[in-house]
């Protein structure tokens, strides 16, 4: 009996595996379709969770095997197993979300969390793959990254290509599609060494591209002044607390004076590094405008004018202050993207009665000239956001503080968005953070 259960196990394994690799027909075995989604799901997001965990280890090629896999198993999904592929998409990629709860008390929702990023993007995978016609199902996912729910715009799925040989494109992501879909068709008409030969040849060639790409982008990128930035430690349950408030202060400007001693021109502090009203502080913004007579300082911090909030940037240099205010608030983080009624509702009911940050209408992304040079300056979630690279600016500023959600993926998978934009702009940038590393990408 256990050799014939061994025997059958074995031809079903073949059976899966021939109709994967040499059958135009999506299997409708309900394991094996939930197999390939699940699969799928997981090639789709190898790229965040290898460079989470390898850090420089990560080679290029893991992530380029990665994302032909998954794009290879996404011809294969059944409706049901792109539910399933988009599902388990929502939650690794953004199961972090939910993290913030629990500095309100809210732990307990945060499973309930998880089940709306599941229902949201299964819906659109579902979507995606709701016809079996290749043409509509690369038209479908090149256009994916279009789709932003509730204005969240961190699926970006080309940006898997960002540590691969490939450049992260859309039209990259598109020419994938249908490379890989040669090679499928081929694998089904047993041209085996034909169709090796083919994606072989087709991702060099693509790769090449990409290599040549990167020679004329690299080339003009250095900054010719000397940038401090910084990554500072402080627990998001501390930052508020007035308790500690004098030793936050102490901190930075121990930074500050120590970057103004090895001649920085510039020194970059996080998002909030002032976890109050600056603008409310007198006596330390004098303080600031002198020493910024000898080094640049640009720190965010919370700005208040009678009963509106901002989360800001404040720049001073040459012993004036400019004051920067956020223009694209993180939906549901800062800002819950409903009806008024129902936000106000949402805010007292669940948030502490807390209220929205007020925002400045986005015109054009803040900048500033330091020094001499111009920098766009993005706080936060801006620096994820394609409006502030679309007039291809040189240097990006960006100030993040990644406390609510540490620790997870969640500051990897900002990296990784910031260098895709980077890489798609030319644009070099420095970044300073509370809680994860700082970093400077150049394209």
């Amino acid at each position: 009996m256990l050799a014939q259960s061994r025997k059958q196990q074995n031809i079903n394994s073949k059976n899966f595996l021939k109709t994967l690799f040499l059958s135009t027909t999506i299997p409708q075995n309900k394991l094996q379709v939930f197999l390939l989604g699940v699969l799928c799901a997981l090639f789709f997001s190898a790229f965040i969770y290898l460079e989470h965990f390898l850090e420089r280890f990560n080679l290029p090629i893991f992530s380029t095997l990665c994302a032909l896999a998954g794009i290879f198993l996404y011809f294969k999904l059944s409706r049901f197993g792109a539910l399933i592929c988009g599902a388990l998409i929502g939650i690794l990629w953004f199961y972090w979300v939910g993290f913030s709860f629990k500095f309100y008390d809210l732990t307990s929702f945060i499973p309930l969390l998880w089940a709306v990023f599941a229902l949201c993007y299964g819906g659109l995978f579902y979507l995606f793959c709701f016809f079996q016609n290749p043409i509509y199902r690369i038209v479908t996912l090149t256009l994916s990254s279009f789709v932003h729910p509730f204005g969240f715009n961190w699926f970006i799925l080309e940006s898997m290509l960002t540590k691969s040989y490939f450049f992260p494109s859309k039209f990259t992501l598109f020419l994938l599609l249908i490379g890989v879909l040669i090679f499928s068709l081929s694998l089904t008409r047993q041209l085996y060494k034909t169709s090796v030969l083919w994606l072989a040849g087709f991702c060099l060639l693509l790769a090449f591209s990409h290599s040549n790409f990167d020679v004329k982008t690299k080339s003009q990128q250095d900054s010719k002044l000397k940038i401090k930035t910084l990554s500072l430690n402080i627990p998001q349950n501390i930052r508020w607390d007035s308790k500690y408030l004098n030793f936050i202060i102490e901190q930075n400007l121990q930074q500050i004076a120590q970057a103004k001693a090895q001649n920085y021109d510039l020194i970059i502090l996080p998002e909030t590094a002032f976890p109050f009203a600056l603008n409310l502080q007198p006596h330390l913004i004098e303080s600031l405008k002198a020493t910024s007579q000898e080094i640049a300082i640009l720190t965010g911090a919370v700005y208040q004018e009678n009963n509106r909030i901002f989360n800001s940037a404040y720049l001073f240099q040459n012993g004036e202050m400019r004051v920067l205010h956020k223009q694209i608030l993180v939906p549901f983080g800062e800002q819950i993207p409903l009806p008024r009624f129902f936000a106000k509702w949402i805010n007292q009911t669940f948030f502490q009665g807390a209220s929205d940050f007020n925002f400045t209408e986005f015109q054009a992304p803040n900048s500033a000239l330091i020094k001499g040079m111009r920098f766009q300056i993005a706080i936060c979630y801006e620096a994820t956001r394609e409006e502030f690279y679309q007039d291809f600016p040189k240097y990006l500023i960006a100030l993040s503080n990644n406390a609510w959600f540490v620790p997870s993926i969640e500051p990897t998978l900002q990296r990784l968005l910031m260098l895709y934009f980077a890489k798609n702009y030319s644009t070099t940038i420095f970044h300073s953070s509370n809680a994860s590393p700082d970093f400077k990408l150049t394209p």
